[in-house]
């Protein structure tokens, strides 16, 4: 085990964030994790949308063998601070952050450089929901973000354009995000 810190910026991490105790994660993805995420990010995007403001938290499985999540946390336009303590009464295995509003000026439809960054470093995976509606994986052994479902699969910003100048790929490894 490691101790990392877990921070869930888009920019730097802050020297002043809680330490967290990441272990491997002990049981894979399955389709009732991705459920439980959809829903969780279902329930947030849309005030994630209206504040233009990420919110974020931790997923894990608590002492009853069931899915939990951290209550979401929000931030601001570009980033996220570390969950509270409730994360210490489950198993984390994955983060969890919104993408806020929709904004040309930013790359928003994808995970950013530091999100895979700091998914990797903390040794556990993330899911990323954008202002289109896209899920995001970060499976953080494997170092590679796949799209899970498109645009429209979760709640999307009703202002919500496609950038006519990017085309999108369904998968990214670090360094290609680190063009963007």
């Amino acid at each position: 085990m490691r101790s990392l810190i877990l921070c869930f910026t888009l920019i730097a991490c802050s020297p002043n964030l809680q330490t967290l105790e990441m272990k491997d994660r002990f049981v894979p993805q399955t389709s009732n994790e991705i459920t439980f995420v959809s829903n969780l990010f279902n329930r947030i995007q849309a005030s994630s949308i209206n504040s233009k403001s990420e919110y974020c938290g931790l997923i894990g499985v608590g002492s009853n063998g069931q899915l939990i999540a951290t209550t979401p946390r929000m931030g601001n336009s570009d980033s996220c601070l570390p969950p509270s303590p409730e994360w210490q009464k489950m198993h984390v295995i994955a983060s969890y952050h919104t993408h806020g509003a929709a904004d040309l000026a930013y790359f928003t439809e994808i995970p950013s450089f530091d999100d895979m960054r700091t998914d990797i470093e903390d040794n556990t995976d993330g899911y990323i929901a954008t202002p289109g509606g896209r899920l995001w994986y970060v499976d953080a052994h494997a170092r590679i973000a796949r799209e899970l479902c498109g645009v429209g699969c979760l709640i999307a910003d009703p202002a919500y354009v496609d950038d006519p100048d990017i085309k999108l790929q369904k998968s990214y490894t670090l360094k290609e995000l680190s063009k963007f």
